[in-house]
């Protein structure tokens, strides 16, 4: 029902009736100041000053509003606001001005409800920043600037309450009740309405949190954003002196040692499900502002990874699948990450959510550091036709003897197309100098396509150099700090190009491509490919 009437709400959003209501509600004044705790980056800042954001640049600040880029999640972001955090980081009168100059030809442009500029998570965004670094960009401003914003505020604060449940489930909820929260908190207006989005909060955490506190989607990016708002929210009702519900307390803590899980050694986070590195200041920020003591998560077997640390060394494992196939789902089964103290050194492609011709690709399989036949994605992804087309599921099991982890995991992704099942075990020896894989792939005797090749790829982090060596049997590793490794394989082992989006450029890297010939696999039953690394002293 709810999609039907929706059509009908957005042609009265649109009317002349529906601006004239919104502008019946008055500027109201800050009366429990609210202040936005997550750091920015100062040279992204500069960059902002500069007219370049989010990936856009325009000849004015009036001019911006009317880019439409191919990429909606860049306008999301650019109606959201967040990155005033980076002019405050910035600092000075110019990232004031500028603040302020951006604000204030947002109102000028558009101030009348658009579908993408005043849905409910992108208002919800806006309006915490607007509200959250009130002071940074209002502070010294005319009365008359300062009026305009406030009165904005409780136009949207009436209109994202009216139109919540219209917003789309997962993350994009929490975006949009933290808004409102913060503002009802900071006019100091009804608890009534203040206790309605508290059982909308908590409804959310029932439903996106997993029992061992991953959040559905998988995503690390979709994790820390999900705990910085949780964060806020118990700031908020903090300020107004209002209890904390046990069920938020406890969310925020568990998230917390879920996200520990996907933390390399250089404190930033690892290439799954739509992820980038991010910054080690916010994530210090997120360890600490959680106020949580919680152990890292080292199994989380309902969100389905794995993390091996033994020595310097640790390696996460994804060991699930994303069941609603959202957005930010990879088709990404048993692939890992490998980092050897501060070093990255096997790694996942990443994502260029404002490409739009890699942002699909680099959701496949051979994007990621895993096993692929004949290139054919091990679970379905959208808009993609190399894929397998149903269902999958993932099974592992963990052992840890004197101190050595074996993991053990399996998935059936090719097992409607070409009735193979694959098996992928993980050794990594307690000194943390030596991690050894296996790859069985097995015919079940089902029909399907006859496959050609296995392809194992291992991406390697563009600050490592390697070289086959050993007539192309073997490869040497060397990482921009620390020791070389090596790494072995029965398979026919090839170095080949590949790309790296874990940081905001796209930087260039290698990959080692092990290949294995599938074509007897049917008489033999299974084939088997070993592969090690290997710390050479």
């Amino acid at each position: 029902m709810s999609k039907l009437l929706r059509p009908l709400r957005e042609f009265y959003f649109n009317t002349p009736f529906y601006g004239w209501r919104l502008r019946k509600f008055a500027s109201r004044e800050i009366n429990i100041a609210i202040s936005d705790l997550w750091p920015g980056e100062p040279e992204v800042g500069r960059e902002i000053i500069d007219g370049k954001i989010v990936g856009m640049v325009a000849s004015s600040h009036k001019q911006l509003w009317k880019i439409m880029p191919d990429d909606p999640l860049s306008l999301e972001s650019l109606h959201g606001f967040s990155w005033l955090r980076h002019l405050r980081a910035q600092g000075g009168e110019a990232a004031r001005l500028t603040a302020r100059q951006m604000v204030g030809s947002w109102l000028d442009e558009c101030e009348k409800w658009h579908s993408l500029y005043w849905r409910g998570d992108v208002l919800g965004e806006r309006i915490s920043a607007w509200i959250g670094m009130y002071d940074f960009f209002c502070g010294s401003a005319n009365d008359e600037f300062r009026s305009r914003v406030l009165e904005s505020v409780h136009r949207q604060l009436e209109h994202g309450i009216s139109d919540f449940h219209y917003t789309d489930i997962g993350i994009k909820r929490i975006r949009a009740i933290k808004g409102l929260i913060t503002v009802l908190v900071a006019f100091n207006l009804s608890l009534d309405r203040i206790a309605l989005l508290e059982r909308w909060l908590l409804k959310e955490l029932i439903a996106q949190i997993n029992p061992d506190g991953g959040h559905v989607s998988r995503s690390p990016a979709i994790q820390i954003e999900f705990v910085m708002a949780l964060i806020d929210i118990r700031n908020c009702f903090r300020a107004c002196n209002r209890n904390i519900p046990n069920e938020l307390t406890e969310k925020i803590g568990s998230m917390t040692a879920m996200l520990r899980l996907w933390r390399h050694g250089d404190g930033k986070l690892a290439l799954f499900h739509g992820s980038k590195e991010g910054g080690v200041s916010l994530f210090e920020a997120v360890i600490a502002l959680s106020e949580s003591r919680r152990k890292t998560v080292t199994e989380a077997r309902a969100t389905g990874f794995q993390r091996l640390s033994a020595g310097k060394s640790t390696l996460i494992v994804d060991t699930g699948i994303t069941e609603d196939n959202g957005l930010s789902s990879h088709a990404s089964p048993l692939s890992f990450e490998l980092s050897i103290g501060k070093q990255r050194l096997v790694v996942n492609c990443g994502t260029s959510p404002g490409d739009t011709a890699l942002k699909e690709p680099l959701k496949s399989s051979v994007a990621h550091s895993m096993l692929t036949i004949d290139n054919i994605n091990a679970s379905h992804i959208a808009k993609t036709t190399a894929r397998v087309p149903q269902a999958i599921t993932v099974s592992f099991n963990r052992e840890t003897v004197d101190g050595d982890i074996l993991l053990d995991g399996s998935h059936n992704g090719y097992l409607p197309n070409m009735g193979i099942m694959h098996h992928r075990s993980f050794y990594l020896a307690s000194s943390g100098n030596d991690i050894r894989g296996e790859d069985q792939l097995i015919y079940t005797g089902e029909p399907g396509d006859l496959p050609l090749n296995a392809i194992i790829r291992f991406h390697l982090h563009p600050r490592v150099r390697t070289s086959l060596i050993q007539r192309g049997s073997s490869a040497l590793l060397r990482p921009h700090s620390g020791n070389v490794w090596r790494f072995r394989t029965d398979g026919n082992l090839k170095l080949e190009d590949s790309i790296y989006f874990g940081s905001a450029l796209r930087q260039k890297s290698e990959q080692l491509v092990v290949n294995k010939c599938l074509e007897g696999i049917r008489d033999e039953g299974k084939i088997i490919v070993k592969w090690a690394f290997r710390r050479e002293d």
